[in-house]
C-alpha cells in the first residue's frame, strides 16, 4: 500500500477526538492487502463527525490506491474516486464490483435515508465484505433508521459482520481544542455539548460559517412549503413552545402546523421538549443557521407575529422584549415601556440583554420625553455591570450636566450619584468617587433611603482606601444600620464586611470577627437572585474572611459570586473578585487553582482593569509561578514584580504600598535581600513603618528580619523581631502571630540560640498552620531544619523535611520540593559522616542561589556574566558574593575558587 502524504496526515489531525477511530479505519484499510475485509458503522447525533471521518477515509483510500465506491443516501449519485462512481440506487451492483477481487472502500453515508427495497442489497453487502478484499464503511443516525433497516443491521452486528463505533460528544478539553482562541470558548462549549458541527456554528457568531452549515440547510433543501415556515418560525421563537404558538407565529392553520412538525420529527429536525407537549429545533445551532439565513423582511414579520401572539399568552415580559427589540415599532408606545420593564427586570440577571433592550427603547424616543432619563440612567446602570464602565461614565455625565429642568430634576438623580461614584472606582479615580458620594449624600433630601446606604458604602470604601479607618467604619456602620431598616440584607452584609475590616485596621480583632460572621450569614441564607443586585457584598465579604485569615470561608464566597458573575455577566465586579479568590488560594497553597484564577482574570483586567487590579494581578501572578518554581518561571517571575513595581511606583493609596512591599518580599526570594530591604523601607515609610497598618506590620517584619539576617547586621534583626511582636500584642491573629514568631526565630538564630530559635518556629508553624497558609508552613519547617543542620543537629530534621516535602507536594511547588532535596542531601551527609566538617560540608552553609553563584565565580566569570547567566542584575550578584565571603571566612574571588575547587568531590 502506498504512503500516506503528510497533508493527509495534518487534516486527520483535525478530526479533534476521533483519533482512535481513524487509527481504527487506516488499520482497516492496511488489513485489504492481505485479503481481509471488514464492515465498520459510525453511529452518532446530526454534526457528530461522521461524514468527517467518512471524507478522511476516502482520502487515505485514494492515497494508497484503494478502490472507492461511495454512495450517500437514496438520492443522487455520490462523489468517489477518480472514475469509479456509485450510488444507494446502485446499491445492488455494489457487490458484484467488489467481487473482481480488487481491494476496495465502500462508503456509505447518511444509510439512515436509505430505501427499503434496498436494504436487502445492504445485506448482500455486509456478506461481501465478510468474505472479500473490501472495507464496508456505514454511517447513519440511530433515532432515523426504518424499523427493519435497523433490524438488519442489528443482525449483523450480533453475528460479527459489523463492527459498531458509537461517536460520542467531545470532551470538555477536546472542544476547547477545537474552538481554539475563541475568546467565549467555554460558554459555546457549554452551549454546544461537544458537538462539533455545533461547535462551529455557534463559534461563528452569525458570521461565515458554511461548512459546517450546509449539512443542516441540506437537511432542509426537501421541505415543502409549511414546514419549512413551521422550522422558520421556531428559529425566531428560540424556545420550547406548543404547536399553537409556532401555528400562530407561522401564520399557519394548527392542523397543517400539526402535520408539518410530524414531519420535522421524523427527520429529526424538531424534538419533543419539556414540559409537553412543547417542542423546539433539535439545537440552537439549527435555528441559528435557520435564522441568519431568513430575508429582512421576513425576520420583522416573524418577529412582530410573536410578540403579538405571546402578549396575547400573557407571558413573563422579558420573553415579548427579546421579539420587541428586534421588530420595535414607532407607532407603538406600550413597546417603549414592555423593554424599559424588561430591562429593570433583566437588570442583574442578564445585563447584557438589559442593554439591548435599553437601547432599543432609546432608539424610540427623543431627548426630554417620558421614560428617556429612566432609560439612560439603567443604560449607565448595564454598563457599568457588564463591565463598560468609561461608557457608563459619559452617560453618566451627560445626565449630571443636562440643563435646567432636566435631568437633575429627575427622580433617580440621587442614584446617578451613586452609580457615578461607583464607576469613578471602577476606573481608579478615588478622589472623584469620594467627592461625588459626598456631594450626592450632601444633596439627599432623605438620609434614610437605599441611596443613601449606597452613598455611604461608597464612603466606606474611599476613607478605607486612604487608611481613615474611623471614617471607613462610621460610614460602614451608618450603611448596615439603613440597610437594615430597609431589609435589604446584602447591603447590610456588605456594610458589615466593609465595618468588620475597619474594626480590623483600628485593632479590635474581636468585633471584626463577630462582624464579618453576621455578615457571612446573611449572604449565605440569600438566594442567588437576591445576591446578584449587589454582588460586591460577595467579593467584600471574600476578601474580608480572607484578611481575617478565613481561607476556606473566604474560597468559598468568592467562588459564589465568580460563578455568579460568569452566569449572569456582570463582569464589573469579576476582576476584583478573582484578584481575591486567586490570593486565597495562593495563601492556601493552591497554585495550579491560583494560576487557573489568575488566567481567567488576565483578559478582564487587560479589558477594563485600573492600576490597582493591573499591578495586584502582576504581583500575585509573579508569587504563584516563583513558587511553582518551574525552570522557565524565573524570568516571568522578576518581569512581573518590575511590572507591579512600576504601576504603583508613586501612587498614594494603600494599594500601591501593599503592592510594593510584595514586591519587596519577591526580590528577597528571588535572591536579592539587599535590594529587597531597601525596597520594603521605602514603600513603607521608614524603619518604623508608618505606611502599613499594625496588621500588615509583621508580615513584612518578618521580610526585613530574613534581610537583615542575610546580611549579618543583629541590630535590625532584633528591631524587627521586637516591632513585629508589638503589634500582634494589638492584633493577635494566627497568621500574623506567625510572622512575628518567625521573625523571632532569626533573632535567636543570628545570636546563635538554636534552641531558642527552633522553639519559635514550632511556634510559627502551629500558627500558620491553624490558618491554613501550606507555602508558610513549609517555608518555616525548611528554615528549622536548615538551622538545626547549621548547628550540628540532626533530631527531628528528616521529621521536618518529610512534612515540607508533602506540603511541596500538596501545593504543586517545584521550588520548595527542590529545597527540600537540598536540605535532606545536607542531612545525608551529617548522618553519613564522623560528626568533623568535611570538605563537602564547607560549601552547606550558603543557600542553593549562593553555591550557585559561587560554583560560577570559580570558572572565573565576571558578575556581569554571572548575572546575564542567571538573569539577574550585577548588583544582585555582588551582593551574593558580599555574604558569600562571610560564610565562608574569604577575602576574595581567588580564596573562594580554592574553598568551591576544596569541596568538590574528585571525578574518576
Amino acid at each position: 500500500m502506498a504512503p500516506l502524504s503528510r497533508t493527509l496526515t495534518a487534516g486527520a489531525s483535525r478530526l479533534v477526538g476521533r483519533e482512535a477511530v481513524v487509527e481504527d479505519v487506516r488499520a482497516a484499510l492496511g488489513e485489504l492487502r492481505s485479503g481481509r475485509g471488514r464492515a465498520i458503522a459510525l453511529v452518532g447525533e446530526p454534526g457528530i463527525g461522521k461524514s468527517a471521518l467518512m471524507l478522511t477515509a476516502t482520502a487515505y483510500a485514494q492515497a494508497a490506491g484503494v478502490r472507492v465506491l461511495a454512495a450517500h443516501g437514496p438520492r443522487a449519485l455520490a462523489r468517489t474516486s477518480r472514475d469509479v462512481r456509485g450510488s444507494a440506487d446502485g446499491c445492488c451492483d455494489l457487490h458484484e464490483r467488489v467481487a473482481q477481487g480488487t481491494s476496495t472502500l465502500v462508503s456509505m453515508d447518511d444509510l439512515h435515508h436509505l430505501a427499503t427495497d434496498q436494504i436487502p442489497s445492504v445485506e448482500r453487502l455486509l456478506h461481501t465484505a465478510a468474505t472479500g478484499s473490501v472495507l464496508c464503511l456505514l454511517a447513519y443516525r440511530q433515532r432515523q433508521l426504518s424499523p427493519a433497516l435497523a433490524a438488519v443491521l442489528s443482525r449483523a452486528a450480533s453475528t460479527g459482520q459489523l463492527e459498531v463505533r458509537h461517536l460520542g460528544p467531545l470532551s470538555h478539553e477536546q472542544a476547547l481544542t477545537l474552538l481554539g482562541d475563541h475568546p467565549e470558548a467555554e460558554e459555546v462549549q457549554r452551549a454546544c455539548l461537544g458537538n462539533p458541527q455545533y461547535l462551529k456554528i455557534l463559534a461563528a457568531n452569525g458570521e461565515s460559517s458554511a461548512d459546517a452549515a450546509l449539512a443542516i440547510l441540506g437537511e432542509l433543501a426537501e421541505l415543502d412549503h409549511t414546514a419549512v415556515a413551521v422550522v422558520q418560525a421556531a428559529a425566531v421563537l428560540c424556545e420550547p413552545c406548543h404547536p399553537e404558538l409556532l401555528a400562530a407565529v407561522a401564520g399557519l392553520e394548527v392542523a397543517a402546523t400539526m402535520r408539518a412538525l410530524d414531519a420535522l420529527s421524523r427527520l429529526d429536525l424538531v424534538r419533543p421538549a419539556d414540559p409537553a407537549p412543547q417542542l423546539m429545533l433539535r439545537h440552537r445551532a439549527v435555528g441559528e443557521v435557520v435564522y441568519q439565513r431568513l430575508e429582512p423582511s421576513r425576520r420583522l414579520a416573524l418577529h412582530r407575529s410573536a410578540e403579538l401572539a405571546l402578549a396575547e399568552r400573557a407571558v413573563p415580559i422579558a420573553r415579548r422584549a427579546h421579539h420587541v427589540v428586534r421588530a420595535a415599532d414607532p407607532s407603538r408606545p406600550e413597546h417603549v415601556t414592555t423593554l424599559i420593564a424588561a430591562a429593570r427586570d433583566s437588570l442583574h440577571s442578564a445585563p447584557a440583554a438589559a442593554t439591548d433592550y435599553l437601547q432599543a427603547a432609546l432608539s424610540l424616543l427623543r431627548e426630554g420625553e417620558p421614560h428617556w432619563h429612566e432609560a439612560r440612567v439603567l443604560l449607565a446602570q448595564t454598563r457599568l455591570l457588564t463591565g463598560d464602565a468609561p461608557e457608563s461614565r459619559a452617560l453618566l455625565d451627560a445626565l449630571r450636566t443636562a440643563g435646567p429642568g432636566r435631568a437633575p430634576q429627575q427622580s433617580n438623580a440621587p442614584t446617578a450619584l451613586a452609580d457615578a461614584s461607583r464607576v469613578e472606582r471602577r476606573l481608579g479615580r478615588f478622589t472623584e468617587a469620594g467627592a461625588i458620594a459626598r456631594a450626592g449624600l450632601t444633596a439627599l433630601a432623605d438620609q434614610d433611603s437605599a441611596t443613601a446606604a449606597a452613598l455611604h458604602a461608597e464612603l466606606a470604601d474611599y476613607t478605607y482606601d486612604l487608611q481613615d479607618f474611623a471614617a471607613s467604619l462610621q460610614h460602614a456602620e451608618t450603611g448596615a444600620a439603613i440597610a437594615r431598616r430597609h431589609q435589604d440584607r446584602v447591603g447590610e452584609a456588605n456594610a458589615l464586611a466593609q465595618a468588620s475590616l475597619a474594626h480590623l485596621f483600628t485593632g479590635d480583632l474581636a468585633t471584626a470577627r463577630t462582624t464579618v460572621a453576621r455578615a457571612a450569614e446573611l449572604v449565605d441564607a440569600t438566594s442567588d437572585a437576591t445576591l446578584l443586585t449587589n454582588l460586591e457584598a460577595a467579593y467584600q465579604l471574600g476578601m474580608t474572611e480572607g484578611m481575617l485569615g478565613r481561607l476556606t470561608d473566604s474560597e468559598r464566597h468568592l467562588s459564589r459570586g465568580a460563578a455568579l458573575s460568569r452566569r449572569t455577566g456582570q463582569t464589573y465586579v469579576r476582576p476584583m473578585t478573582l484578584m481575591s479568590l486567586a490570593n486565597t488560594q495562593l495563601r492556601s497553597g493552591d497554585l495550579r487553582h491560583a494560576l487557573a484564577t489568575l488566567d481567567e482574570a488576565t483578559p478582564l483586567v487587560e479589558r477594563a482593569g485600573n492600576p490597582a487590579t493591573r499591578a495586584g494581578l502582576a504581583v500575585f501572578r509573579s508569587e504563584a509561578l516563583l513558587w511553582r518554581g518551574s525552570a522557565d518561571d524565573l524570568q516571568e517571575v522578576l518581569a512581573l514584580a518590575d511590572q507591579a513595581a512600576a504601576i504603583a511606583d508613586g501612587q498614594a493609596p494603600g494599594w500601591a504600598v501593599g503592592v510594593r512591599c510584595l514586591v519587596a518580599g519577591l526580590v528577597l526570594l528571588a535572591g536579592d535581600p539587599t535590594r529587597a530591604g531597601w525596597l520594603l523601607l521605602d514603600a513603607a515609610g521608614g524603619t518604623d513603618l508608618p505606611r502599613l497598618t499594625i496588621w500588615r506590620r509583621p508580615r513584612f517584619c518578618d521580610t526585613l528580619a530574613q534581610t537583615a539576617l542575610a546580611e549579618g547586621d543583629r541590630a535590625s534583626v532584633e528591631h524587627w523581631a521586637q516591632l513585629a511582636e508589638s503589634c500582634v500584642e494589638q492584633l493577635p491573629s494566627a497568621s500574623r502571630l506567625g510572622f512575628a514568631l518567625r521573625a523571632r526565630m532569626r533573632a535567636h538564630a543570628m545570636r546563635g540560640e538554636t534552641e531558642r530559635a527552633l522553639l519559635s518556629a514550632q511556634e510559627a508553624i502551629a500558627q500558620f498552620a491553624a490558618g491554613g497558609e501550606r507555602i508558610e508552613v513549609s517555608r518555616t519547617l525548611l528554615t528549622a531544619a536548615a538551622l538545626a543542620l547549621d548547628a550540628g543537629q540532626t533530631d527531628q530534621v528528616a521529621d521536618r523535611l518529610d512534612r515540607a516535602a508533602l506540603l511541596a507536594h500538596q501545593c504543586g511547588s517545584a521550588r520548595l520540593a527542590d529545597e527540600v532535596a537540598q536540605q535532606r542531601g545536607r542531612l545525608g551527609a551529617h548522618t553519613a559522616g564522623t560528626g568533623a566538617p568535611g570538605p563537602l560540608d564547607t560549601l552547606a552553609v550558603l543557600t542553593a542561589r549562593e553555591r550557585e553563584i559561587a560554583s560560577l565565580a570559580s570558572t572565573g566569570m565576571t558578575s556581569g556574566e554571572i548575572a546575564g547567566a542567571l538573569v539577574l542584575s550585577v548588583r544582585t550578584i555582588d551582593s551574593h558574593l558580599g555574604r558569600i565571603y562571610r560564610k565562608l571566612g574569604v577575602p576574595n574571588r581567588a580564596s573562594l575558587t580554592h574553598a568551591v575547587l576544596g569541596a568538590t568531590p574528585d571525578t574518576p
